[in-house]
């Protein structure tokens, strides 16, 4: 099996690359590429052309892009080359050399106000993330009919710093034992890493092989915590205080955040093995004790 994984260093890529490693592997990242990745601009057009060509992978799991709601809003020019353009590159050049493409989409493709959402439900982004997340959906959609698009909510995992996932920042919080309050109003349904990763990996050869996987599918793991909920699981996992943290009942300021975006999971349930984590169990893998001792860095 001949697979390509954009966004390689990143957070969720790290972890396919962990799922695919008995397969052959052309990792593509840019600006953390490491020894053995191809160092790739995915918005150079060209560049994705000419090495997609070359290395004709089977399968691209597309994970690469910009994820930060904040920085979207502030960057919707550079969020569209990377959400949007660089999409358009590689789903072109999958279907000249009959590649299948997963593209990694949100459940911030909805507006969080009638959950749970199905495969089907109309679209209706609230902010720049979501609607470029959406915008690179319909450039798949309208691309090739080789494709499988994967929403997804909220991710978590390994991190090399803690700024990589909005859940690993709270663990910054909880040891800096300062009173705070965390944010008790969006809902969301946290995501294991390696648990998107296993799903993909059991599911590769019936996306290569069977036509009708293809489309919309949604998943998450199974539980429904707001950011206060989490912070307080993952100092009851990791055996910190949380005392110090209270919980705030009004939206998020920034980019404006959808409340449930609840996603229903039905159609890949039938289709292969959904792999879901408990959170507490999760996080207790992807993080420990002593992890800010040794990591003192909180941004990516």
């Amino acid at each position: 099996m001949n697979i390509c994984i954009t966004g390689a260093s990143g957070l969720l890529g790290r972890a396919c690359v962990r799922a695919f490693a008995d397969t052959h592997l052309l990792t593509c990242a840019w600006s953390r590429a490491k020894a053995g990745d191809l160092k790739l601009d995915l918005t150079n057009h060209k560049a994705v052309h000419k090495a997609m060509e070359k290395h004709r992978p089977e399968l691209i799991i597309h994970t690469a892009a910009e994820r930060r709601p904040d920085l979207c809003e502030k960057d919707i020019e550079q969020t569209h080359a990377i959400n949007v353009a660089a999409t358009q590159s590689l789903v072109e050049v999958a279907e000249n050399i009959g590649a299948v493409l997963v593209y990694i989409s949100t459940d911030y493709v909805f507006d969080g106000t009638q959950p749970p959402y199905a495969t089907g439900a109309q679209c209706c982004p609230i902010n720049e993330y979501g609607k470029s997340k959406r915008a690179g959906e319909e450039v798949v959609l309208a691309t090739s009919t080789r494709t499988v698009i994967l929403r997804v909510p909220i991710l978590y995992g390994p991190v090399e710093t803690l700024g990589e996932s909005g859940i690993s920042l709270l663990l910054h919080e909880l040891k800096r034992q300062v009173p705070m309050k965390i944010n008790h109003w969006a809902i969301r349904y946290p995501t294991y890493v390696d648990d998107i990763a296993q799903t993909l990996r059991g599911w590769a050869d019936q996306l290569l092989t069977d036509s009708e996987c293809r489309g919309i599918y949604h998943m998450s793991g199974g539980e429904a915590l707001t950011r206060y909920e989490m912070a307080c699981t993952m100092a009851e996992a990791l055996g910190l205080d949380h005392s110090h943290l209270s919980p705030d009942p009004a939206a998020p300021i920034g980019a404006p955040r959808p409340h449930n975006c609840q996603l229903d999971l039905s159609r890949l349930q039938q289709e292969t093995t959904l792999f879901q984590t408990p959170f507490r169990e999760g996080i207790a893998r992807a993080l420990s004790i002593d992890w800010m001792d040794q990591n003192q860095k909180t941004t990516g």
